[in-house]
């Protein structure tokens, strides 16, 4: 196991430099003039020379690439054509409020979506199982924007129950004493706790949004695999051994552990790259808001890092998920096992055997 680990973690680090390379060999390749879009359309042909030798892109692909490479292993992810601020400090100013919407969604979505894929499995055919259908193919068959649409409707418009979706604090809350620029990290150094409270507040509607929507996603996963576990002859010899359905369903869940896993980090990406969508409709001031105007600025430097962090979130993601499989599920660990016992049957060398000469004297 430990030569398993060792070995996942030299593939993350060669897999991270070849995002790297894609990251930057992606955005080199996108058309467009980022001196022209910096300088405006009025800008001289010396003034966008001036600017490119500037900021390094008059130099060869193969140079600015590995000034790129050895700048993002260093830490540095460049300086934003536009704001002049560093990405990675805009990153992590950005990060915060993406992941206050994204983890709690996806927590309520693997919850909703475990309860109802296991009551369709249980009920499978049955009046339940059709009706959670319908719900998870109609909510599937809806875009994101449209029910974060709805969802503000309903409980802001008609309920008046949740704030206004008008990002992250309403006019009437106070804005804390800027320090690192976030606005959650700014209030809890400050100790202003009202304004903790009035983002929490308008963080529910996107939460609401983002669980409500991956958890059909995540309740067909449990479903499919869960109907499957239910018929397996392992979960067949439990029950004739009169343990409880408690039990039963345990022993189920377990047999697709390693999809659910699996399935979390795909959602968990999903979510990230996606959240631009769901940030424009409630003004959350998230990174895929930031990656948008990036993007739509030709700011180079901030899609790179947007590429990077959310390739390398997803990257060390699923390593980890993979050595976490192996530990939690001993026929992963018996694959591994008889993998080393393979390799090193073959790597022995053969026994030397003496030639037995049976013919006798003449």
């Amino acid at each position: 196991m430990i030569r398993f680990v060792l070995g996942r973690l030299v593939l993350a680090a060669v897999l991270l430099v070849a995002v790297i390379s894609a990251s930057f060999a992606i955005v080199s390749l996108m058309p467009g003039d980022p001196a022209h879009a910096v300088l405006g359309e009025f800008a001289t042909p010396q003034q966008v020379a001036d600017l490119n030798a500037k900021l390094g892109l008059n130099q060869p692909v193969l140079t600015q690439w590995w000034h790129y490479l050895t700048s993002v292993l260093s830490g540095d992810l460049g300086t934003s054509f536009f704001s002049g601020a560093p990405v990675s400090q805009e990153i992590m100013v950005r990060l915060l409020p993406s992941l206050l919407v994204v983890i709690p969604g996806l927590l309520l979505a693997v919850t909703l979506g475990t309860a109802m894929g296991a009551v369709s499995a249980y009920r499978r055919g049955g009046h339940l199982d059709r009706a959670l259908s319908g719900y998870t193919s109609a909510t599937l068959a809806l875009p994101e924007f449209a029910l974060a649409l709805i969802i503000i409707y309903v409980f802001f418009q008609v309920l008046r129950i949740a704030p206004a979706p008008l990002g992250m604090l309403s006019p009437l809350d106070p804005v804390p004493p800027k320090i690192t620029g976030s606005v959650l990290i700014d209030a809890a150094l400050s100790g202003s706790w009202q304004t903790i409270g009035g983002a929490l507040a308008h963080a529910v509607l996107p939460i609401v949004t983002l669980g409500i929507f991956f958890s059909a996603f995540f309740a067909r996963v449990v479903r499919t695999g869960l109907s499957a576990a239910l018929l397996s002859p392992q979960v067949e010899f439990a029950r004739a051994c009169g343990l409880s359905e408690w039990m039963v369903f345990r022993y189920a869940m377990g047999d697709i552990r390693r999809t659910l896993l699996t399935f979390l980090v795909i959602l968990t990406g999903a979510a990230l790259s996606g959240a631009v969508i769901l940030e424009t409709v409630f003004s959350w001031p998230g990174i895929g808001t930031w990656a948008l105007k990036g993007i739509l600025q030709v700011d180079i430097p901030v899609i790179q890092g947007f590429v990077l962090i959310i390739a390398s979130t997803l990257l060390f993601a699923y390593v980890a998920v993979d050595i976490l499989i192996a530990f939690i599920d001993p026929r992963v660990r018996a694959q591994v096992t008889a993998r080393k016992a393979t390799r090193t049957h073959h790597q022995r060398p053969a026994p030397v055997v003496p030639i037995v000469n049976d013919v006798g004297p003449a």
